[in-house]
């Protein structure tokens, strides 16, 4: 009976050494599964930061280009507007030039005597319309 016992715990010995090395091997696979998984996000991370970084650069060098772009247009922008002010003041010396030429001094004296004396009634006008403004102001706040 002893004997039975002894094969009997010997074969239990046997077969826990042998679960332990099972169980020892399969922890090992799932530890080196793990480092796998976890090395493969990982390196998904990495490639996301260094595909973020590029997609950021790209963008900033596409506003730079834009920028430059913008600072171009508005350059030529306004090298035509003094283009244009200037064609605009030749064409008005011109013009003054030959209407000087075919209006007599006299005549021409008494247009710009009349225009200074129509800007001086414009200004007066608007003056008293001012204080009438005011009158009324006056009045309908103490009503």
């Amino acid at each position: 009976l002893e004997t039975i016992f002894n094969r009997i715990i010997a074969e239990l010995q046997t077969t826990i050494s042998s679960l332990k090395e099972e169980s020892s091997r399969q922890q090992l696979a799932a530890e080196r599964r793990l480092q796998d998984v976890i090395q493969k996000f990982e390196d998904e991370k990495q490639q996301l930061i260094r595909d973020n970084d590029q997609a950021i650069k790209a963008l900033q060098d596409e506003l730079e280009t834009r920028s430059n772009q913008v600072r171009s247009a508005e350059k030529k922008l306004q090298h035509k507007e003094l283009e244009a002010q200037e064609q605009m003041m030749y064409i008005r010396q011109e013009y003054e030039t030959k209407f000087k030429g075919l209006m007599p001094a006299s005549l021409r004296q008494e247009l710009e005597d009349t225009i200074s004396s129509l800007k001086s009634q414009v200004n007066f006008l608007q003056k008293r319309a001012s204080i009438l403004q005011e009158e009324l102001t006056t009045y309908q706040s103490r009503r």
